[in-house]
């Protein structure tokens, strides 16, 4: 089991042995460019570019107050070498608006013998409103480039090690923070078991609304009917910048800001904060560097990660890898990215009459994925497949598939026709994200005003670059927010270059997995709690290239309390007709497994049906069940021994809907 125990007198903390395996046969190797990639189930490379592309699996876990995760210690069980003579590509991030260096540049580990030297990476401990949570990369493989023998651990036994933190931070948080935080690291701990053991104190009395609008009080009037709605399915308040700026201490506006909603947070139970102003007093432009790429945008994470001054090293330049920044959200933070009132009113009214007033209609459960070409070979089809798979199988979905020198180009009309999610994958840029090949606007000041889907807008997101900036002109997203004729309720764009991997996976794809597994599997509805989970999750269980700046610049334009529409109640009525119950799968009985387990489900009627296992990257890992299942409850027996260790999705779909859960394979 996978769990810790606290000492009566805590002076260390030794976690329950956790029991890596993996089959050999599991293992997969592509060519790129000459040299060899690998790759694992639910794996990714922890390396920095230019190191040996070995992949590790990725583990996290919630442990108790006042302690951090020290180190983990591998016994080794048994390892074999893999057959053949292998020369492993480098490790490679590449902005999606760049093309592949001609020559991948190789490290010195390359000449230094065995890579890599260590099985254990990044340890890391970071607090998520209140909760501590660990996390690790085990990688099994070692490979020596002289020989080119690759040698792999296929069972070792792992063991976390938790010491007494002095400086960890213990709050005591209002019920609803509480709640919504265990919510959200059920989906991103692997010990999802122990949370309310190792939850904060709970304080009662709280006096503070949990969700609030920051704006200059001439915006009131314009954002008054949005806090009247907010007054009423959260409990809302208006505070302005004005009062702020007076009552709060700070080198600059933005730390005043940050320094209030701290206050909110630790003391008057402050959940989500809306915050409203275009580039300038309410934007911390962040300094992080990696290599020579600096990135010099917007990051409202800034406003979400309350742990310290995110200047650590106290140079006045903010989010560095040097400044102590643990990236698990606190808040759920949203902005509204205009100081016009005209805007700011277009925004206001679509997002009350997207959960007031929005109409019925297939819409509400129809996806638009749209994959451009990236690079010779490589498509953004790869994310959108992935995405895919977790879409329900009772939703439409629209794939535009840039193949060859041609694409389809009927993405606006299929937007007025009504979509819920729109995923468009391409090369970014302000003013829009663009196909390769002509006609090159994929969705862009040159074609988005030709969107009249106002009373039907979707949320947004994507990889592509610079789509999400606000530091110089009116993005494409900032536009899809404000026009009134059409655009959409939500965006998540980033503010500059996304990040890609290719062959594998890059930052910025992982990101938008992820954010489609809590938003269609974990089914957290709300736009900013699944904008922030997705985060924290991607944080604790990969570990990859880049992702400190991906997790940076991608921001959330639109309310964070914004309800999708398909968590609306109700919405899947039609009139005089209740709505279809839908299918409903449950932890494995045991859970975690080593072994075989028992499958349990219920169906509202008989139907065929597909139970399949997904690991952490989206692919299909096994199948339990494919074919017509009886109504009522049911058990099917899996075995789970020829899955590597880690944690995986059981899906089931049907045509009546879809339901997921959680399973941990330990072995």
């Amino acid at each position: 089991m996978l769990f810790l125990q606290v000492a009566m007198v805590l002076m260390s903390v030794q976690a329950a042995e956790l029991s890596f395996s993996i089959d050999p046969a599991a293992v997969e190797f592509t060519t790129f460019r000459g040299e060899e990639v690998v790759f694992i189930p639910g794996g990714a490379s922890p390396f920095v570019d230019g190191e040996p592309g070995l992949p590790g699996m990725g583990y996290s876990m919630v442990i108790p107050q006042g302690t951090y995760l020290e180190n983990v210690e591998v016994e080794v069980l048994s390892r074999i070498d893999l057959p053949g003579i292998h020369n492993i590509a480098p490790v490679l991030s590449v902005p999606l608006n760049q093309q592949i260096p001609v020559v991948i540049p190789h490290s010195s580990s390359y000449s230094r013998g065995t890579f890599p030297t260590a099985s254990i990476h990044d340890v890391n401990t970071g607090n998520k409103t209140g909760f501590r949570v660990a996390s690790f990369t085990y990688v099994p493989f070692t490979w020596d480039p002289a020989t080119g023998i690759i040698s792999l651990v296929t069972s070792a036994t792992l063991t976390p090690i938790v010491v007494p933190a002095t400086d960890a931070p213990e709050l005591a948080l209002s019920a609803l923070q509480v709640r919504t935080a265990i919510s959200a690291l059920e989906s991103v701990v692997q010990n999802p078991e122990m949370l309310e053991a190792y939850a904060p104190e709970i304080v009662s009395g709280v006096d503070g609304a949990p969700w609030v609008v920051i704006a200059d009080e001439a915006l009131q009037t314009t954002l008054q009917p949005l806090i009247d709605l907010r007054a009423t399915t959260h409990g809302s308040q208006f505070v302005t910048t004005q009062w702020i700026y007076d009552n709060f201490t700070g080198r600059d506006t933005q730390e005043k800001i940050r320094n209030y909603l701290i206050n909110a947070y630790e003391n008057q139970g402050l959940v989500y904060a809306l915050i409203v102003g275009d580039f300038g007093e309410t934007t911390r432009v962040s300094s992080l560097q990696i290599g020579s790429n600096v990135l010099n945008a917007t990051a409202d994470l800034y406003y979400a990660d309350l742990d310290g001054t995110w200047d650590g090293d106290n140079d006045n330049r903010f989010g560095e890898l040097s400044d102590g920044i643990d990236y698990y959200t606190d808040l759920y933070v949203g902005r509204y990215s205009s100081d016009i009132p005209a805007r700011l009113a277009v925004m206001v009214d679509r997002t009350v009459a997207y959960e007031t007033t929005a109409p019925s209609g297939d819409w509400q459960t129809t996806a638009l994925l749209a994959g451009a070409y990236l690079w010779p070979g490589y498509t953004g089809a790869k994310i959108c497949d992935s995405i895919s798979v977790r879409i329900p199988t009772s939703w439409t979905e629209h794939k535009l598939y840039e193949v060859g020198s041609s694409h389809p180009n009927n993405q606006i009309a299929l937007l007025n026709d009504g979509v819920s999610y729109c995923s468009p994958n391409g090369h970014g840029y302000y003013a829009g994200i663009y196909w390769e090949n002509a006609p090159t606007d994929l969705i862009s000041a040159g074609n988005y005003t030709g969107l009249t889907n106002d009373a039907i807008p979707p949320v947004f997101h994507s990889i592509a670059c610079l789509a999400g900036n606000i530091q110089n002109i009116a993005s494409i997203a900032e536009r899809l927010m404000f026009r009134a004729q059409g655009g959409g309720v939500a965006v998540m764009f980033n503010s500059e270059n996304g990040w890609g991997a290719p062959p594998n996976f890059g930052a910025s794809e992982w990101l938008e997995l992820y954010f489609a597994e809590v938003l269609f599997v974990d089914e957290q509805y709300e736009i900013g709690v699944t904008h922030g989970i997705s985060k924290d999750e991607f944080k604790a269980n990969v570990s990859i290239s880049m992702q400190t700046w991906v997790l940076q610049e991608n921001n959330l334009l639109g309310d964070p309390a914004l309800k999708f529409i398909a968590g609306q109640m109700g919405i899947e009525e039609e009139e005089g007709n209740p709505s279809v119950a839908a299918p409903a799968i449950y932890a494995p009985s045991p859970n975690p497994v080593s072994g075989t387990c028992a499958v349990n489900f219920a169906m509202p009627a008989s139907a065929t049906a597909t139970i399949a296992v997904y690991d952490i990257s989206g692919r299909i890992a096994a199948t339990v069940h494919q074919g017509v299942l009886g109504a009522g409850q049911g058990s099917l027996s899996f075995d789970a021994s020829t899955l590597p260790s880690g944690c995986y999705s059981l899906v089931i779909n049907s045509e009546t809907g879809s339901a997921s859960a959680q399973m941990l394979v330990l072995r």
